[in-house]
């Protein structure tokens, strides 16, 4: 239990106000000015003369992925690992809106008539009461607790006593799945999901073959094998009139048994609280799974179903045998049920029938050391690694259910700790810090007046102002990569030429103006020490993911700034307005949100990302906009490589304000005569005219 006394519900969130110091050079604007016009130069319309950001000899080279490097011995890794809190494990992995519920839903067809929930029995208490079983017809609601994971799933179940046959819907119908029997003694599985990441909605299915069925197949879903339970007593503190009973199970095993990583033994704890119908049948209550690790300790792992609704209804057999032709859009037929596979078409089984860990993430841990070149130091480190990659993977495979516009994966950051990953942002503002900012220079009425010609997509990735996605690694320098991305991109704007600046020369050299190297900085000290110093070449002034010596003496700068602006906060329409006048504009992010960590493609919405205390806490590029069924996103460059969501980019919903993408944009002020190099001194600026 003590994992889930942890568990802290965090939703309120505290903004940060930026502080500006307008310049003599840039006048404010008021909103009431007659005549708005922005004193920032805007770039003259020429033609596009530079390539793209993506050159066609890189296309297929795939992606590089670093070895993982910590900073932290296994004896840290075990604490640190433990001592993780989970967010918001109350909640679903992804908080989605109510207006469009609907369109999440598979649409399986009327649930059935259900009676009155059970009248528990008022009987006195036996010493030794008969075993229990679940073999009438069920409809459960309940909801899944997994506080490692950081969500709960909430699902609905009907169950017939007499074929044995089910249906789960998750998450409100957003996915559903179904298991029938056929007179030869078959069983057959069924899925059905909405997938809205792509272009429409699609309904997406897979079917496996019938196959010979076991005990374990007849089984209710969503409850555990009673059979193997032992009866431990009553729970009077749970409601003293009706006698609630305990039943348990303790299971364990040797070594790298059990789903255990290698010379891991796991023990793991059952517990199921029920009680009786005056009529006699079983109704369940709680089921808890605690699990013990050689490696990890006690109570590593926790969750917990908890049945908030049980009725013992009849349903009919049609009920529970899907129309394909009506429900899908795309069926995938499977023949040999792989175990990634069932756990799609029964997610339940996992969190049920496992005597401990599910032995397929056995398979997954091997696959993702291959694919990732993974070796760890001991076995304590891999008991770990393979623990997190557990809590990934049940979050992702949650996530995928409810039907959002966007998909979410494992990448190379899911054997990290939290402590880690957090070494993989690095926007903070420190006691003292000054943003010496200069007012956005349009007017709420300018902004408006501009929003009406604005085009319905931009990217300056296509005009050839962004510069290949990069990898910060185990350095907190998110803050030196989006700066430099930032002014690379004027630069190009300003000269129509992509000139990609070095996120190492702020690292070891912004000391000065305020920079904390591989630490959390606020991003307006990378711009002041850009404007008095200049920023070098990336490819003279390489990257290396630690801080060096400052050789700025030594690497002439590509430019200066002229100073940075902060855009109107929380405006689509301002920050549409700076990215396309001024090019790829910073954005802050909660980049610790556990959906923005696993985002794969699509369009990232999640009102949990960003409610939070302290949300700005990672910085990234904002490079153009689109909208996709209506819906307007922002185009953000991270700096977590190409293995991270859509080739190192992603689509963040914009009327939202998804991951606090609005609260705080900025974008460098770079004139002609801020370049140094002489090159790209007489070059033709950018046209943004669509």
């Amino acid at each position: 239990m003590a994992t889930q006394n942890k568990a802290v519900l965090l939703l309120k969130q505290n903004e940060r106000n930026a502080c500006t110091e307008p310049s003599e050079r840039h006048r404010y604007i008021s909103p009431h000015h007659s005549d708005p016009t922005p004193t920032h130069d805007i770039p003259k319309p020429v033609p596009l003369e530079f390539p793209g950001f993506v050159e066609a000899k890189e296309i297929d080279q795939g992606i590089n992925i670093l070895p993982l490097t910590t900073n932290f011995t296994s004896e840290e890794l075990v604490q640190l690992f433990l001592s993780q809190t989970p967010r918001a494990p109350y909640l679903p992995p992804l908080l989605l809106s109510a207006h469009d519920q609907t369109v999440r839903q598979v649409d399986a067809g009327p649930s059935p008539q259900a009676p009155e929930a059970h009248q528990p029995s008022q009987a006195a208490p036996v010493s030794s009461p008969q075993k229990p079983t679940f073999s009438s017809s069920l409809q459960i609601e309940a909801e899944l607790i997994v506080p490692s994971s950081d969500y709960t799933e909430r699902y609905k179940l009907w169950f017939d006593g007499g074929s044995k046959a089910a249906r789960i819907e998750f998450h409100g119908g957003s996915s559903a799945t179904y298991r029938t029997f056929s007179t030869e003694g078959k069983v057959e599985r069924f899925e059905v999901l909405v997938d809205r990441s792509s272009e429409g909605n699609v309904r997406r299915c897979a079917r496996a073959e019938p196959s010979p069925a076991t005990p374990t197949d007849r089984i209710p879903p969503g409850l555990p094998d009673i059979t193997l339970f032992q009866f431990e007593g009553y729970v009077e503190e749970v409601n003293k009139a009706v006698p609630v009973e305990r039943w348990g199970r303790t299971v364990a095993g040797a070594e790298g048994e059990l789903g255990a990583a290698k010379k891991e033994r796991l023990t793991a704890r059952h517990e199921l609280l029920l009680t009786r119908t005056t009529a006699g049948n079983t109704v369940p209550i709680q089921y808890t799974v605690t699990m013990n690790s050689s490696q990890l300790g006690e109570n590593f792992d926790f969750y917990q179903h908890r049945y908030t609704v049980v009725k013992h209804v009849e349903m009919e057999q049609d009920f529970f045998k899907p129309n394909i032709e009506e429900l899908c859009d795309r069926v995938e037929r499977w023949n040999k049920v792989k175990p990634e596979q069932m756990a799609r078409l029964e997610p339940l089984r996992e969190f049920t029938l496992m005597p401990a860990r599910d032995t397929r993430y056995d398979e997954i841990f091997d696959k993702f050391k291959a694919k990732y070149g993974r070796v760890y130091k001991d076995a304590r480190e891999e008991g770990v690694r393979k623990s997190a990659l557990v809590t990934f993977v049940r979050f992702i495979n949650s996530a995928n259910r409810q039907g959002s516009t966007a998909r979410y994966g494992v990448n190379s950051f899911c054997d990290r700790v939290e402590a880690e990953l957090r070494q993989m942002l690095g926007v903070e503002m420190h006691t003292g810090d000054i943003d010496n900012a200069e007012p956005f220079p349009y007017s709420r009425r300018d902004v408006s007046r501009r929003e009406q010609r604005l085009p319905e997509q931009f990217d300056w990735r296509r005009r050839g102002a962004v510069s290949p996605v990069k990898k910060q690694v185990q350095c907190e320098s998110c803050w030196a990569f989006a700066v430099s991305g930032a002014v690379e991109g004027a630069l190009a704007v300003r000269t129509g030429q992509l000139v990609p600046l070095s996120p190492q020369n702020l690292v070891d050299c912004a000391h000065p103006f305020g920079g904390r190297g591989c630490k959390g900085t606020w991003p307006s000290h990378a711009y002041d020490y850009t404007r008095e110093r200049g920023l070098r070449a990336d490819e003279e002034y390489t990257y290396t993911d630690s801080v060096k010596k400052c050789l700025e003496d030594s690497v002439q700068p590509v430019t200066r700034i002229s100073g940075h602006v902060n855009v109107t906060r929380r405006s689509v329409p301002a920050l549409k307005v700076a990215i396309k006048q001024h090019g790829p504009t910073v954005v802050i992010v909660d980049g610790v949100n556990k959906g923005f960590f696993t985002y794969s493609s699509g369009v990232h919405y999640d009102e949990r990302c960003g409610n939070v205390p302290k949300p700005l806490n990672h910085a990234v590029l904002a490079v153009g906009w689109g909208k996709r069924e209506g819906e307007e996103f922002l185009t953000i460059k991270n700096s977590w490589g190409t293995d991270w969501g859509e080739k190192g980019f992603a689509r963040l919903q914009s009327r939202s304000n998804t991951c606090g993408v609005l609260n705080m944009p900025s974008y460098p002020i770079l004139y002609r005569q801020d370049v140094v190099r002489k090159d790209l001194e007489g070059a033709k600026e950018v046209r943004t005219k669509e």
